[in-house]
């Protein structure tokens, strides 16, 4: 099987693969030295920032939410841990607020700002990060998750973009 492709399509690939090659090992390196423990996010956000079409205009609403997901999974949390059952606990608490944040995006304005996958995988995120954690050893865990996010989305994902619009217009000079 031949795959044909473009050169320009060569070029824009070996830009990413170059960018993807310094920029998250960057992260990955640097972020702890200046306390943030929650690196790998950067690369999930940037993941869901190509799973969205790469576009820049999107980084908003990719981001609002995003960030609307860390209290929507301290929240499931905190519910889980109401007194009961942890798993009937959890079960009703994961229905409720994934239903609603699906309500909230599909049937009002705030889905015109805020991307419905991203609030889903910022809730994810979180569940998965301080769900390891107790409660009380949270403290600064939800800002990191959101500096991992911001890095995610705009300085890999964005950026990238960037660089591949950079070099296609200066590198074949």
């Amino acid at each position: 099987m031949t795959i044909k492709t473009s050169s320009q399509h060569v070029i824009q690939t070996v830009t990413t693969a170059i960018f993807i090659a310094v920029i998250p090992p960057l992260w990955a390196v640097l972020s702890p030295k200046f306390g943030v423990e929650t690196g790998a996010v950067a690369l999930i956000s940037a993941g869901l920032f190509t799973a969205k079409g790469n576009d820049p205009k999107k980084a908003l609403p990719i981001i609002l939410g995003l960030l609307i997901g860390i209290p929507w999974g301290m929240v499931a949390l905190k519910l889980t841990a109401l007194p009961g059952s942890p798993s009937m606990n959890q079960f009703l608490s994961l229905c409720i607020l994934g239903a609603v944040s699906v309500l909230v995006c599909g049937l009002t304005v705030v889905g015109w700002f805020v991307d419905a996958t991203a609030w889903l995988s910022g809730w994810a995120i979180t569940i998965l990060v301080l769900g390891h954690e107790t409660m009380t050893s949270w403290h600064w865990l939800p800002l990191q998750l959101a500096l991992s996010m911001l890095v995610g989305v705009y300085l890999i994902g964005v950026g990238g973009v960037v660089f591949n619009n950079w070099f296609r217009k200066y590198g074949n000079n």
